[in-house]
């Protein structure tokens, strides 16, 4: 994890304010009363336990889910007012990785990663080259004319990662794109995305129910449980003092692990002088 004299200023990408979205026949809502801000070109972590309202947060980023109260923007726009057409457009800004790869598997390597640019109408002279460069930012140059079968788990998420980055988009979300994965796999794909996010500028907003994936990847983390925000703030810092109960659960098994010069006695050092 990065510290705080690490990072960057930076500018606001992602303002979600009072957001809040309950499901038909819920008896709790799903998001409730959620504000917080993503800055442009961090690694923004989500967690949560199972049921915490983080993919309907994160669906709401491109509006695939549609909040049923307050706003989120985009660059300094509402995008709940979007029309059809300026959808289709916002989503083309917006790279998504899922957990279970989504691949067709009769299709190659190249024409999985190149597929969305057809159905966007992308000249066949334009499509051969994005594809041929991002399956080498991937470290895939060698599988082009392979089929998913023949990948393991890690080289078939590096092909979704590719997919994702084909209308080179300013955000890349991922949905538990870590949790099919082996530790070892894990490591390698979060490094990928650290190196495509300082290669690229994306902002990656990342949910996770995995605390060791927050500390590997993530600059800031928002704490989501029951629809809520419990608490957000710097890796280090929420690490290295946790207030909410949902905090403390998801980082005990991480806790002994925190490094020697982070401890709580530390962050209120460091608070007090800025």
């Amino acid at each position: 994890m990065r510290t705080l004299s690490q990072l960057p200023t930076r500018d606001p990408h992602i303002v979600f304010e009072q957001v809040g979205k309950t499901y038909a026949g819920a008896a709790a809502p799903a998001l409730a009363d959620v504000s917080f801000t993503i800055e442009r070109g961090e690694i923004f972590g989500i967690i949560g336990r199972s049921g915490a309202g983080k993919s309907t947060l994160l669906r709401s980023i491109n509006m695939l889910e549609r909040p049923d109260r307050g706003h989120v923007w985009i660059d300094g726009s509402d995008i709940g007012k979007l029309d059809e057409d300026g959808l289709v457009g916002l989503r083309r800004c917006i790279g998504m990785i899922f957990q279970h790869f989504n691949l067709m598997s009769a299709k190659t390597v190249f024409d999985n990663v190149a597929l969305p640019l057809r159905v966007a109408g992308v000249r066949r002279v334009e499509i051969e080259p994005r594809v041929n460069d991002l399956l080498a930012t991937v470290g895939l140059a060698d599988k082009a004319q392979a089929y998913p079968a023949m990948l393991s788990g890690g080289q078939k998420q590096r092909v979704g990662i590719a997919r994702a980055l084909v209308h080179r988009p300013e955000i890349l979300l991922c949905d538990e794109a870590t949790s099919a994965l082996d530790p070892e796999t894990t490591e390698q794909i979060l490094a990928l995305l650290r190196d495509i996010n300082k290669q690229l500028g994306l902002t990656v907003v990342l949910i996770t129910h995995d605390m060791a994936v927050i500390e590997e990847a993530c600059d800031r983390v928002l704490v989501l449980d029951q629809g809520q925000v419990k608490e957000q703030g710097l890796v280090w810092r929420i690490f290295a003092d946790p207030q909410a109960e949902a905090t403390l659960s998801l980082l005990r098994p991480l806790r002994k692990r925190l490094p020697a010069n982070v401890q709580p006695a530390e962050v209120s050092h460091r608070v007090a002088n800025g």
